[in-house]
């Protein structure tokens, strides 16, 4: 086993845990332990308790729960009965500090200690001292609790700060890091953020009493309220008692609500929150409670940014990595992948002996990585293998999409998604030509039915793997590194790339009619046909002058858009096709010929072989010309890697394989778009 490290790793997201108790039975528990790490974990507000000797507000609270964490974190009960002592006396603040607050022991926003820390059946719970001064997070506290009684969402929740020894197990096929121990408790933070879990269950004395003066219940499950100050008590017996059920008691609580300013979207909360039977003064305190509330959440969104910004800090970390992996950085970029690393995760190496360069390997496995998932889910996992996936696949798309390998778009009509692994079929129904005259006196006849016919494809696979190695990381090999996501780009590009442009130079028999694509029964090619201004000029006229399928009397008037050549051909391409005048072939032909192809678009293909052959393509738009097909929400590869370090290369050779899964295919739709010239 591993031997802990003692060096802080910091985390920036709380996460609100839920309330599952560990399962061991799928516990990996020969998996060492990672290094202690800082993590924040939402708790929940429990009660009211009064005020203490020195004036200030005291609540109840859960700090944290038993169980896994929304974050992939399991807390075991006994581990965290064993650290309730760290939460006695720890502070609060009104936000969680960073990392250079921490350092500075800055006292800016505190507002309490905790006190009585004990270990319940669910979690650790403690007492909430707030500072007399800490009126807002008391007014904010009151406010959570009452709107919870109401059942909106929770104002507040309680976070805690915590270094904790970790380690790598699995559940059910997730990875998941278990706490083994609590190292040391920074503090337990009031956040604003009720989304991220803590609910509040109950209000005990509202802060108005002390500690024990809770409200009666009535039959209903509802809490009496003690007489206030101003005479509002809570449910006198000789007090007139009005059903919430009954038109009149509607009335009374409509006229209230609209006496004390509430719109009258609210009056069905109040409604809500009354009991059966109800009286004034428990109709009066509950719209004291939705406008407190109401207020005290108004200005928690208007209240100024907080000293710590992390999805900001965050951000340019991310981007430090994103431009770390490009060849040509265009802002502040890591200088190796361990700096990265230790960077994003506030790791550092440890002393005891672990090999820290193994760990920076085995973290970027974390659960298993797969980009087309993580395109559909937030982006805004911690994760280290999450986001080291993420730079990868984006660095990967980014040379996957370099402009010079995407000219194939150009000349492509169709490029359907989603597809299946059965056969594609794409049909075509000829048509019925020139109507016949019909005589005077004489029948209408029937039409001959019109041809049919289908081009087909079914799509494959094609992929492969690349290693990111031991050696790599410990040589801090940064051009290594950035090798791996420009060469899977840009293997993927230059595939499909030259999967489009192969269906010109080799001409294989279509689908559809099982004949060459380029065929004397086409129309649409010449031989000898070196290319110049009167070649171009009767290749233009053959793909004007073919007939729609299945009715030779519809001539298409198709003209080309594209002209596809290799590089020796280059130069008089674009002599040809950006000319104001046409090209003399002999000497006799006048110069000022106006140049008909102009504006005609060259794509110079370099790969091709063969020097003399040419090649023109219509709009795809206005004729049919080719479809790629891809399976899959996207045409954009897919990245990979395996979820468990313990198996595989990680096991057998240490190094971390990355695959790249590309799936498509394409077939010609129609050779009326397209026409060859050769040599």
């Amino acid at each position: 086993m591993e031997p802990l490290s003692s060096s802080p790793v910091r985390a920036c997201e709380a996460e609100a845990l839920g309330t599952q108790t560990p399962d061991t039975r799928t516990t990996d528990t020969d998996a060492p332990p990672s290094a202690v790490e800082t993590v924040r974990e939402e708790g929940r507000l429990l009660e009211a308790l009064g005020t203490d000797a020195a004036g200030g507000r005291v609540f109840a609270v859960r700090i944290i729960a038993y169980g896994d964490s929304k974050n992939g974190r399991r807390y075991p009960p006994e581990v965290m009965r064993r650290a309730v002592g760290l939460y006695e006396g720890a502070r609060a603040y009104d936000h969680h500090r960073t990392a250079e607050e921490l350092q500075s022991s800055t006292i800016a926003g505190m507002i309490g200690y905790f006190a009585d820390a004990r270990a319940a059946d669910d979690g650790i719970h403690a007492d909430l001292h707030l500072l007399p001064s800490a009126s807002q997070a008391a007014e904010a506290l009151d406010a959570s609790l009452a709107v919870q009684a109401l059942g909106a969402p929770p104002l507040v929740g309680i976070s805690h700060d915590v270094m904790a020894h970790y380690k790598p197990v699995s559940v059910g096929g997730r990875r998941m890091q278990e706490a083994i121990a609590i190292a040391k408790v920074h503090s337990a933070d009031v956040v604003a953020d009720p989304a991220a879990g803590g609910q509040i269950t109950r209000m005990v004395a509202g802060g108005l009493g002390a500690a024990g003066d809770e409200g009666q219940e009535d039959a209903g499950g509802n809490r009496g309220r003690d007489d206030g100050p101003d005479g509002r008590g809570g449910g006198g017996a000789a007090e007139l008692l009005h059903d919430a059920g009954t038109a009149r008691g509607r009335q009374v609580i409509a006229q209230e609500s609209a006496a004390r300013g509430l719109p009258p979207a609210s009056i069905e909360h109040v409604t809500r929150a009354l009991p059966a039977r109800f009286s004034e003064a428990q109709l009066s305190a509950v719209i004291d409670a939705i406008q407190a509330a109401t207020g005290t959440r108004e200005r928690a969104e208007l209240r100024p940014a907080a000293v710590q910004v992390t999805t900001e800090a965050r951000d340019k970390k991310v981007a430090a990595l994103d431009e770390m992996l490009s060849y040509q950085p265009k802002g502040p970029a890591y200088r190796s992948l361990r700096e990265a690393y230790m960077d994003l995760t506030g790791a550092r190496p440890d002393f005891l002996g672990e090999d820290f360069n193994r760990r920076i390997l085995r973290e970027s496995f974390g659960a298993g990585f797969d980009s087309a998932m993580r395109a559909a889910e937030s982006m805004d996992s911690a994760s280290w293998a999450q986001v080291l996936g993420d730079a990868v696949t984006r660095r990967l798309i980014a040379e996957y999409g370099v402009p010079n390998l995407m000219v194939w778009q150009q000349i492509v009509s169709s490029t359907p998604t989603g597809l299946d692994f059965r056969t594609q079929r794409r049909g075509r129904v000829g048509g019925y030509g020139t109507l016949p005259t019909v005589a005077e006196g004489q029948p209408y006849q029937p039409l001959p039915s019109p041809p049919d016919e289908e081009a087909t494809y079914a799509i494959t696979k094609k992929g492969g793997t690349e290693d990111l190695t031991l050696e790599m990381i410990a040589n801090d090999d940064i051009q290594a590194l950035r090798s791996i996501p420009f060469r899977l780009g840009r293997a993927a590009s230059q595939t499909l790339y030259r999967f489009v442009f192969d269906f010109f130079p080799t001409n294989a028999a279509t689908t559809y009619d099982a004949t060459a694509l380029f065929h004397t029964n086409h129309a649409n090619t010449d031989n000898p046909a070196a290319l110049g201004q009167s070649a171009l000029s009767a290749g233009r006229r053959k793909m004007r002058r073919q007939a729609a399928y299945g009715d030779g009397s519809d001539i298409l008037s198709i003209v080309p858009k594209f002209l596809i050549v290799p590089t020796d051909l280059e130069e008089l391409a674009y002599q040809l096709c950006s000319s104001e005048h046409a090209i003399p072939s002999t000497g006799n032909d006048p110069a000022d010929r106006p140049n008909i192809h102009r504006g005609l678009v060259p794509l110079v293909i370099d790969y091709y072989a063969d020097a003399s052959d040419w090649f023109l393509t219509a709009d795809p738009m206005l004729c049919p010309t080719i479809e790629i097909g891809f399976y899959g929400p996207t045409t954009e590869p897919e990245l990979f890697t395996q979820s468990d370090p313990n198996v595989g290369s990680m096991f057998n050779a240490d190094k971390f394989t990355y695959k790249i899964r590309h799936v498509y295919s394409g077939t010609v739709l129609d050779h009326r778009g397209m026409y060859r010239g050769s040599n």
